[in-house]
């Protein structure tokens, strides 16, 4: 019975694994709504499609699916989409923008990095302020018609855009000056009709380039990598090692030479005090001397004190010779 049970439980959990994705891509493909007046949107697999006739509404209704969105496509008569409708879908390739569509609303498609290149119809007249902008993959840009408004920063990827207007309908060549002199040379202006193949093989071309240019660009750094040890190498042990090897021998040594001699000379100075032999006798002599002053000017007490001394031992060397004596005649 347990073994039943573990094999019941390991066979629904592949079942539920095994039918995820399949329930996500039903609720991806049924995924639908409305997203203005007379305009309503459905998603099929990873491509959105924008349908009917009118502006399209503000807000995103299908936000929650923005990780999942790879193409975008308008068909019927969408003239207008609203303000940042899918600003930072990363995952956004491809973008139809149909055969009516006027305006684009501000951030409408900001930070879309995977977009290459975009068609506007002859109907389009106006770039909302930063539409495209930090669309670091937009390279091409084909407009059908009349030059439309650029609004600020609307074409502002960091990188160089080409922009293109028809060859039967040329734009006025001072505005074109002064919008490409406002992007300050990220942005080029010139006549080019659209071909779908012709853009497939430039994106492919440049695309290569940029590889080819990443792989020179690295193989310079690992060829000048060798280089750049040698370098650092001579230049740094040559200019430390004669600049303090020779400051330390020469001050050192010269400056306590000439401070030591002064330190020595200080006992021959003193040397001739130390007193001689003829010094020493006139120094005894004059102390001598001295002596005898002293004595007779003080002769009286020097006479009384010596007398006194010799009268204490003479009468201790009687009274010992008495003793003896009388010690002598007892024992006899």
């Amino acid at each position: 019975m347990k073994k039943r049970r573990i094999l019941c439980i390991l066979t629904a959990c592949l079942l539920i694994a095994a039918l995820a994705p399949m329930a996500y891509a039903l609720d991806v493909n049924i995924a639908s709504g409305t997203c203005g007046d007379g305009l309503s949107w459905s998603l099929d697999g990873y491509t959105l499609t924008i349908s009917g006739s009118g502006e399209m509404a503000e807000g995103s209704p299908w936000e929650e699916h923005k990780d999942h969105i790879e193409e975008i496509v308008l068909t019927g008569g969408v003239t207008k989409i609203c303000d940042k409708a899918f600003s930072g879908y990363t995952r956004v390739k491809t973008v139809d923008l149909g055969d009516a569509l006027v305006e684009i609303g501000a951030k409408a498609f900001y930070g879309c990095k995977n977009i290459s290149y975009i068609h506007l119809p002859a109907t389009f007249r106006t770039f909302g302020a930063e539409s495209f902008r930090d669309c670091t993959g937009l390279k091409y840009v084909y407009c059908d018609g009349g030059m439309p408004r650029f609004s600020d920063s609307c074409l502002w990827t960091g990188e160089y855009v080409s922009v293109f207007y028809p060859t039967n309908n040329p734009w006025p060549q001072q505005s074109v000056s002064q919008l490409i002199s406002s992007y300050g040379g990220k942005l080029g202006i010139m006549m080019g009709n659209f071909d779908a193949s012709t853009v497939a093989a430039n994106l492919a071309s440049q695309e290569a380039e940029e590889t080819e240019a990443a792989e020179e660009t690295k193989a310079k750094e690992e060829t000048t990598a060798p280089t750049e040890a040698p370098t650092e190498a001579p230049t740094e042990a040559p200019t430390e090692a004669p600049t303090e090897a020779p400051t330390e021998p020469t001050t050192v040594p010269t400056t306590e030479p000439e401070t030591q001699p002064t330190e020595t000379t200080v006992p021959e100075t003193e040397a001739p005090t130390v007193p001689t032999t003829e010094a020493v006798e006139t120094i005894e002599a004059t102390e001598e001397k001295n002596v005898v002053e002293r004595v007779g000017g003080d002769g009286w007490i020097g006479m009384v004190i010596i007398a006194g001394v010799l009268t204490v031992l003479l009468l201790g060397a009687l009274l010992v010779r008495g003793t003896r004596n009388k010690g002598g005649k007892y024992r006899g």
